[in-house]
This record gives structure tokens, sequence and C-alpha cells, in this order.
């Protein structure tokens, strides 16, 4: 055969990265059609207000809902806020269901404010679900003396409600309401001032932790709203240094993405899985 002849079969090493060539259009072909659920995908962790396993959607049968606390609650019925959002989220979400969002909150209440109205306001509205938002004047009203403008850094003004009679009032109202058999959601109050670290912050968390142990005790949901405003100002303090009103108008009264977080904790917090409200947009 002469030299310039050409062989009847491909040279060994053509063959070679033949099938090499083929193997990886088998291998592309299979990532493009293998099922996502065989996939291993990797997310950002979910807020503390994540519901535990046993929790599934809390608003399974609810028709009316009520929300109780202080300011932040209040002017959570206007455009943007809180409660003016879970009424137009639940409306996307369940347009079927028709679920009433009655507010009840009332500016500068506390503990012993909210106690004293809990039947009028609460009960009496026969509600299948009450949240209650509670701990920011309770706290507050201790460091704050608000007729002058003044800062008490020790936190001794007897405006304040002590952490026993805070535990105690908070206690009468979630078991008032479990008497009349309405389920009760606990949601943590809100960082005061966006000084992380601050005295009235740190006084907070007793607070917090007392609303978290209430709802061991008494066997309902407990929500930390506390924890994804911390988590979202300590994330831009690290990156852009010490800023206030991040999240809050005035440091305390949330803005509207402070509001939306609040919004977002409590859907999450009550089951509704999150591939169902990270898309949600309503308009005001």
């Amino acid at each position: 055969m002469s030299a310039n002849a050409r062989s009847p079969c491909p040279k060994p090493p053509f063959k070679q990265v033949l099938i090499r060539l083929v193997l990886v259009v088998i291998a592309v072909c299979i990532a493009i059609n293998i099922p996502h659920s065989l996939i291993p995908v990797f997310k950002e962790p979910i807020s503390e207000a994540s519901p535990p396993p046993e929790i599934q959607n809390v608003l399974a049968g609810k028709r009316k809902i009520v929300t109780i606390g202080d300011s932040i609650t209040e002017a959570g019925q206007y455009p943007g806020g809180y409660v003016w959002l879970l009424q137009r989220y639940l409306n996307i979400l369940y347009p079927d269901r028709k679920i009433e969002v009655i507010n009840a909150g009332i500016s500068g209440h506390k503990a012993t404010d909210m106690q004293a109205r809990f039947q009028k306001d609460v009960i009496d509205k026969k509600p299948d679900l009450v949240t209650i938002n509670v701990g920011v004047n309770d706290v507050w009203h201790a460091f704050f003396d608000f007729p002058n403008s003044k800062l008490y850094p020790q936190g001794n003004l007897p405006t304040g409600v002590p952490l026993a009679e805070y535990r105690e009032k908070l206690t009468q109202m979630v078991q008032a309401a479990q008497s009349a058999g309405i389920r009760v959601v606990l949601l943590s109050p809100t960082p005061i001032r966006e000084v992380l670290d601050g005295p009235e912050n740190k006084r907070l968390k007793e607070y917090i932790a007392a609303m978290r142990e209430i709802g061991v005790q008494n066997k309902c949901l407990f929500i930390d709203i506390n924890a994804p405003f911390r988590e979202v100002i300590g994330t831009f303090q690290k990156h852009a240094g010490k800023t206030l009103n991040l999240l809050a108008a005035d440091g305390v009264h949330p803005n509207p993405s402070g509001y939306r977080i609040i919004a977002f904790t409590i859907l999450r917090g009550l089951g509704v899985p999150v591939k169902d409200i990270e898309n949600l947009q309503v308009k005001n």
C-alpha cells in the first residue's frame, strides 16, 4: 500500500476524540433534561420565623384574624403597612376564602393596656386567630421621657412595664384567647432604634425570650420578627458602617421596607410556602 493510500478505519487517536465528544453530548443532554428535584439546590437560610416541621399551614380554615398591638400595628393599616399587606397578600393567595384581617393596634399601648381591652377588641370580635405584637413600648417607655424628650440610659422610668408584669399580662391574653377557642400567634417586638447593641435592645431581648417561653408553655405559635430586622440592619452596617433609620422612619416605626419584612415573616411563620409568597406584588 502506498504512503498516500487512506486507511479504511480512523486512526485510534481520532476514535478516542470522537468517543469523548459523544460522551460530552450525552452528559449535556442528561443535565438539561434531568428533573430539578434530583439536583441539589442551595438557598439562603430562611429566617428564624420559619415554622417548625410540626406546624402546617396555620391559616387552614381561618376566616377572621385580629391583629392587636401598638402604633406599629395601628399604622400598619395604611397602604404599605404590615396589616394592609397581610390582607392583600391573603386576598391574592386565597381568593376563595375571604379571610378578613381586623386591625386592633393603638398607639402607645403596652401589655397592660392590651390586656385591659383584650375582651372588647379581640374576643368579642370572634376571630379564628389573633396575632399579638407587644413589647416595644413596655421597654422603650422605661428609657425615654416622651413629654420632655429626654433619654434615660438606665431605663429606670416608671412608665415602662417591668418584665414580670409583661409576662403576666401577656400570659393572661394568651390564655383568654385560647379559652375562647382562638388560635394565638405571638409576634416579637421589633428593635428599638437601630443601635442593635444599645441598652433598649439589650433589655428587649429579655422580653422576647419571655414571649418565646410563653409560647412554648401555652403551645402557641411564636414568630420572631425581631431577628430578620437585626439580620438586615446588621448586614447593612457591616458593609456600610453605622447608620440609622434603614428599616424604620424614626428608628422604631417601620418604613415600607420594614413593614414588608414583617408581613413576609408572618406569612412564612404561618406556614405559607416561600415559593408562594416570594413573588407577591401588590399596588397601593
